[in-house]
């Protein structure tokens, strides 16, 4: 009787602890990560001037519908409100935010710099199966100049160094150029040799260029677009294969910027990189690691989807996957290092005290327990260095067993 009631709890709390298909919940050092990686871009974010906003994650239906591609739209996970309305989970924040702008500011108080930390919600594509993810991220809205990709892309690459993923590449493409060289073709050819390339159906796409009406010299150059990637001196080579260069100049503006701010190494070039058509406008990028290949999170420039809600201007912006940042950068949150037992103390004398630890930027963890042995053992779980007897005034160092009187403590080790 007594193994089947354990048996009965253990069942019970596997029960409780299920989560619905593609949702997660997140505890201990990985929510920790997480919890780093968003406090740490945002407050880069503030430093550049970017305000945080906080967006509803219910979205009518009729506000986002028509604004996204059929297949993100398709993704789009739908529900009524408490008030009948159809809406859908918050699917795209960039979306949010543009709305947000365009009803509470005026023309002239643009540009606009917003940040978030936030979740989006999607029927996941294959071979992902979440449907929910954290990201992080900043929009700039209504434009200031030439300045402005570079401004989104190096903080891109700020953002990703202040977490430790130095080793990390950005692919760049530009939805313009693609815009450029497809311009003219019938609408369905179009169509389908876009798909083909986002598919990365190369062969595909060959064979429906092949079937395509259009002169023989954009013909060639649309052949080699999907080969047209590498470093930036992938531009020159394009350049070399068109009659008018202008439409790349933009592109290769931004690349000579960034190369300047020393991230030469780290800039592939992907002329063939395709986002959705009508929503983004220009440059586009994606950040990888470059050492387990992971998509990290991506942006770009999406004046189209200004358009869209009625707005004019010109828009960039990025957006990070936060567990991904956490599963790539070096934690630099502060641990508690040190267990503090107040359990035989006034609890005003040990608050008193721990304000002091707080002040000088030490982290650590309060024990109220009256069981001495129960706390230590409490401190070694979680691996905890120190393990102070506030009422004895001493320290013990969990590692090696040396004993300290709290003052020295203080003085010797917490001030370094």
């Amino acid at each position: 009787m007594i193994l089947l009631y354990h048996i009965c709890r253990r069942k019970r709390r596997v029960d409780m602890n299920r989560n619905p298909k593609g949702c997660s919940n997140i505890g201990g050092p990985a929510a920790a990560r997480l919890e780093y990686c968003r406090n740490k871009a945002l407050k880069i974010f503030s430093t550049y001037g970017y305000r945080p906003f906080s967006p509803s994650e219910l979205q009518l239906v009729e506000d986002v519908w028509d604004k996204l591609s059929k297949s993100r739209a398709r993704r789009l996970i739908a529900l009524n409100s408490p008030f009948g309305e159809p809406c859908v989970l918050r699917g795209d924040l960039t979306l949010s935010a543009v709305a947000y702008l365009s009803s509470h500011y005026e023309e002239n108080e643009r540009p606009l710099r917003l940040c978030y930390a936030d979740r989006v919600f999607s029927v996941p594509a294959p071979p992902k199966s979440n449907l929910e993810e954290n990201q992080v991220g900043i929009e700039l809205i209504g434009w200031e100049g030439s300045g402005t990709d570079a401004e989104v892309i190096s903080l891109l690459f700020r953002t990703l160094d202040e977490l430790s993923i130095e080793k990390s590449i950005v692919v760049i493409g530009d939805m313009s150029v693609i815009g450029r060289l497809f311009e003219g073709l019938p609408e369905k050819s179009t169509e389908l040799l876009i798909s083909a390339l986002q598919d990365g159906g190369y062969t595909t796409y060959s064979k429906i260029l092949d079937d395509t009406e259009t002169d023989e010299k954009k013909k060639k150059l649309l052949r080699a677009l999907p080969l047209l990637k590498g470093d930036c001196s992938v531009i020159g080579e394009a350049m070399l294969m068109m009659e008018d260069t202008s439409v790349l100049m933009p592109l290769k503006k931004l690349c000579d910027s960034l190369c300047k701010l020393g991230y030469s190494e780290r800039i592939r070039i992907d002329l063939g990189f395709i986002r959705d058509l009508g929503y983004y406008s220009g440059p586009i990028f994606n950040a990888y690691s470059s050492v387990t290949a992971s998509l990290l999170g991506g942006g770009g420039r999406y004046d189209g989807l200004l358009a869209k809600v009625g707005m004019e201007g010109e828009a960039s912006g990025f957006a990070l996957n936060i567990k991904e940042l956490a599963d790539h950068c070096v934690d630099g949150s502060p641990s508690p290092k040190i267990m503090l037992w107040c359990g035989c103390s006034d609890p005003a004398e040990g608050l008193r005290y721990a304000d002091g630890l707080y002040k000088k930027g030490i982290s650590f963890e309060l024990s109220w327990t009256a069981d001495k042995n129960e706390s230590i053992n409490i401190a070694g779980l979680r691996k905890y260095r120190y393990w102070a007897d506030f009422s004895s005034k001493q320290v013990t160092n969990l590692l090696t067993g040396q004993i300290t009187d709290l003052a020295d403590f203080d003085r010797e080790v917490l001030s370094c």
